[in-house]
């Protein structure tokens, strides 16, 4: 337990300020385009946080797959409790890094366009609907207080977002603006950004999780290393 306490404490905080730290190197070194000036920066940003999210709530799908495989069909019980226990921690990271995907969605349409809810545009409808759809499922989750659903509902949402913003029109918003711009230090800085941001976003899935193995130790530690969490599937 004291291995994994440092590297929630020490090792992941340390991680993430150094990837935050690169990340706002980036912005300072990346190109202006010649349209939206230095603006350009916050939609880098902005692409790199919708795809950070659907990555992430893929990965709590993936995770809640894996649980439910070693669980109901490969019957190790003791290993799938981690797994469960991951994909709800995936499952919240993706739902923070969507509002924070949303919000940047409002500034930019907003400092860009002219109009800081852009509703008529169909993306930003999808957004909005990605948004209550996972915040609604984990509420849910969380009432109904059972990893078998958990896992369920992780597994719908890391399928449903990607389908649903592949589906989506768009009216005024760029259909790829940055793989279409003909100029290679913006696809190169993106690039840097978009996976700065993708290791920010592992780096909070990662904190959770180890959060969260911490304190079923603990639980086991105090109960005596009780079963009853196998039993009751919770």
């Amino acid at each position: 337990m004291g291995r994994l306490q440092k590297v929630r404490t020490n090792l992941l905080p340390a991680l993430a300020a150094a990837l935050t730290v690169l990340l706002a190197v980036w912005l300072l070194l990346a190109p202006a385009e010649s349209r939206l000036g230095s603006l350009v920066k916050l939609v880098y940003v902005h692409g790199a946080l919708v795809w950070t999210g659907l990555l992430a709530f893929s990965l709590a799908g993936l995770f809640g797959l894996v649980a439910l495989v070693v669980r109901h069909l490969l019957r190790w019980e003791a290993r799938a409790g981690k797994w469960y226990r991951g994909t709800q921690a995936a499952g919240l990271a993706a739902l923070l890094i969507w509002v924070v995907y949303a919000i940047s969605a409002v500034l930019v349409t907003g400092l860009t366009w002219g109009q800081w809810i852009a509703w008529n545009e169909p993306r930003v409808r999808v957004t909005a609907m990605i948004l209550f759809a996972a915040l609604a499922l984990t509420i849910v989750a969380r009432l109904v207080d059972h990893r078998d659903f958990t896992a369920g509902a992780n597994l719908l949402l890391g399928v449903a977002p990607w389908i649903a913003v592949t589906a989506a029109e768009a009216i005024r918003h760029p259909v790829n603006p940055i793989g279409g711009s003909g100029s290679s230090a913006i696809q190169l800085y993106y690039l840097l950004i978009q996976l700065t941001v993708l290791g920010l976003g592992l780096s909070l899935v990662a904190w959770l999780w180890t959060g969260a193995e911490l304190q079923s130790r603990q639980m086991d530690t105090v109960s005596g290393g009780s079963e009853t969490e196998v039993i009751d599937g919770r």
